[in-house]
């Protein structure tokens, strides 16, 4: 019989019995207090993080060979460094709310045994730093009792981002967590931006759109939908919700025009996408968020008969405006053309999902998750030219 029931599962169970102290964090598992050699040829006391994914618990194999180390780059007990022989990245970086100071890459043969299972990864790290520290000290790796415990991480997501974590892009991808941001109109454009911004960890998406949806609709949106929900209808807001709630949680639906009536519901988001197809309804909802001092982006596809040729002159356009660029949204097409326009009707699910994801981009470029050298305001992508021009 087990010493301690606490652990998940056998794997970790072991270590625990083993006399580790261990915790699961998310998507990490932690193995703390593991003993190694510092570069002072001194017995240290390190954290070892790996990511951590309960399907290949299941499925009896790993994916992932490597872990971070929470402290200094390791050495043997001669003083020798173990950057040539074990460290795969040297830089440190936030891992579970810690800073690694390195990411080690030691595999045995076979393979496949090593990452049989958790137990079998871990103590093989732990074995390995652990033998240089015994060099020194004989006690270095007497354990008494183990112990289990478990973090809740919060996250919008229903299960975690095993890759972004093997990564090491925690980081990163905290400068993604805003607590509000809107996409007005969930047309064709509006539902692709919908489909990347969901992925990120916004705590709150807001989908301001009042059209019922449509057979048309499924020709121009992420993925397929089912028969009974193309005609069956319903809100677009309250379908997408309904859909991407499968996946996160903060999706709400407002099934609702964006008008003078409701323009004060914008002021408390800290990012607004505006994806609408009527340029006086543009003008409205931008000059009130120039007012107030909320960022936002405005895109717009466009598209020409060219009939001697029996062709289509695609075109599609970002526009970026915050506190510093306030005056182009007087370059904002606001003028109401839907008798002249003829993209509402041509299904285009490529330059919808193309000016989606340029907007997207720029978006994470503004957070400065991407670098951003050139810091356009305004993007025109003109498909006979296969080119994107910047202002």
């Amino acid at each position: 019989m087990l010493a301690n029931q606490t652990a998940p599962n056998p794997d970790l169970q072991r270590l625990v019995d083993d006399g580790f102290h261990v915790s699961l964090e998310g998507p990490y598992l932690v193995i703390h207090r593991v003993p190694y050699v510092t570069k002072d040829r001194a017995i240290g006391h390190c954290s070892l993080i790996s990511t951590y994914n309960e399907h290949e618990v299941a499925a009896g194999q790993i994916n992932d060979h490597t872990v971070f180390v929470v402290g200094e780059i390791p050495h043997r007990d001669d003083g020798v460094s173990l950057q040539e022989a074990m460290v795969a990245n040297p830089s440190p970086q936030i891992i579970a709310g810690r800073t690694a100071g390195c990411m080690l890459s030691y595999k045995t043969e076979p393979l496949n045994v090593m990452l049989a299972n958790y137990y079998n990864k871990m103590t093989h790290y732990v074995r390995k730093l652990g033998s240089y520290a015994e060099a020194i000290d004989s006690s270095a790796n007497l354990r008494g009792t183990g112990s289990f415990s478990a973090r809740a991480v919060p996250s919008v997501f229903h299960f975690p981002n095993g890759s972004s974590a093997r990564a090491g892009l925690e980081a990163y991808e905290q400068k993604l967590e805003l607590d509000k941001v809107a996409i007005i109109g969930l047309g064709g454009t509006g539902s692709y931006l919908l489909d990347g911004l969901a992925k990120t960890p916004a705590k709150e998406i807001h989908l301001y759109d009042n059209d019922i949806l449509e057979p048309h609709n499924a020709f121009r949106f992420p993925s397929a939908l089912p028969m009974d929900t193309v005609f069956g209808r319903r809100k677009k807001t309250d379908v997408l919700t309904e859909i991407y709630s499968q996946f996160r949680s903060g999706i709400i639906s407002r099934p609702e025009r964006v008008s003078e009536a409701n323009l004060h519901e914008l002021q408390n988001f800290q990012f607004v996408f505006i994806a609408v197809d009527n340029g006086p309804s543009r003008g409205i909802i931008a000059n009130y968020l120039v007012a107030n001092g909320i960022p936002f982006i405005d895109v717009g596809i466009g598209i020409d008969k060219i009939s001697d040729a029996v062709q289509l002159h695609a075109r599609t356009r970002v526009t970026l405006i915050t506190r510093d660029t306030a005056h182009l949204v007087s370059t904002l097409p606001v003028a109401d053309d839907t008798d002249e326009a003829v993209y509402g009707n041509i299904q285009l699910a490529e330059l919808n999902s193309l000016n989606a994801n340029q907007a997207l981009i720029r978006y994470k470029q503004h957070l400065q998750f991407f670098t951003d050298e050139v810091r356009p305001n305004v993007i025109n992508y003109k498909c006979s030219w296969s080119q994107c021009v910047t202002q």
